[in-house]
């Protein structure tokens, strides 16, 4: 099966923030249960040797994402203090604002709309996009991923959803899980809150965008095909797929590097 470029409801212009800030809350919670970043570490901590850096710049960051896990368990495993800047085209600055409070002079919300096809050059570092690249069509997907090698920065991007068993399974138990972490997502929301319990629209919105995040999904040959134009002598890109330990889940990775 091809890759189907359905509509997500939270990539709409007109969709209301308050309930895509809900729906991005609740997907940067999810990633933490999962463990996304347990597996994105070892790439992480990859790139930013490769790009003598030792700053993050996460684009299409949503809720803010597995970013914080990721540097607490750099730290944690072998010392490394990182900085993060938070980015996206539509910025969840509530959102933001919990996640500089939460790792304080070390994580920083760009409140203005960042195009992730032409990263402002100030923002310099390891590039990450946390299961938000299946969002992008093909033209704009190579044109993030040429962006990055046109100003020689590493870039990394980690995908749960997939068009398989594994992410037919996850959009499945969605409902359940919007149920039972969204009083988790801060800040608290009272009309996230009235708009699961009271009416379920957001289990339904979250739903649909799972279904759709599925048939959006780039595969593994797709994704080769994707960067085959794009590889240089002093830039290359591969493609890799990762188990999260102790998870029966796998995360495909887009990993560019200069050389």
């Amino acid at each position: 099966m091809s890759r189907v470029d359905a509509p997500e409801l939270e990539d709409l212009p007109a969709f209301p923030a308050p309930l895509r800030d809900a729906m991005t809350g609740f997907l940067r919670v999810g990633s933490e249960v999962l463990g996304v970043s347990a597996a994105a570490a070892p790439l992480v901590r990859e790139a930013l040797a490769a790009g003598r850096t030792d700053r993050i710049v996460d684009l299409c960051s949503g809720g803010g994402g597995p970013v914080l896990s990721v540097l607490r368990r750099l730290e944690r495993e072998d010392g490394t203090r990182v900085e993060a800047t938070l980015t996206d085209l539509y910025p969840n600055t509530a959102a933001f604002t919990r996640a500089e409070a939460a790792l304080p002079g070390r994580v920083h919300g760009r409140r203005a709309p960042t195009d992730a096809t032409r990263v402002p050059s100030e923002l310099a570092g390891v590039r990450t996009i946390f299961n938000a690249f299946h969002h992008l069509p093909p033209q704009v997907a190579r044109a993030v991923l040429a962006d990055a090698a046109a100003q020689r920065q590493p870039i990394l991007t980690f995908e749960i959803v997939e068009r398989s068993a594994q992410g037919w399974l996850l959009v499945a138990s969605l409902p359940a899980a919007v149920y039972g972490l969204l009083p988790f997502v801060r800040p608290v929301d009272a009309r996230a809150l009235a708009l699961t319990y009271g009416l379920p629209v957001v289990p339904a919105a979250v739903l649909w965008d799972g279904f759709a995040s599925c048939l959006r999904a780039y595969s593994p040959v797709e994704l080769e095909d994707l960067v085959g134009p794009l590889q240089r002598d002093d830039y290359r890109f591969r493609i890799e797929r990762r188990r999260i330990p102790w998870r029966p889940l796998w995360v495909t990775s887009v990993v560019g590097l200069p050389r």
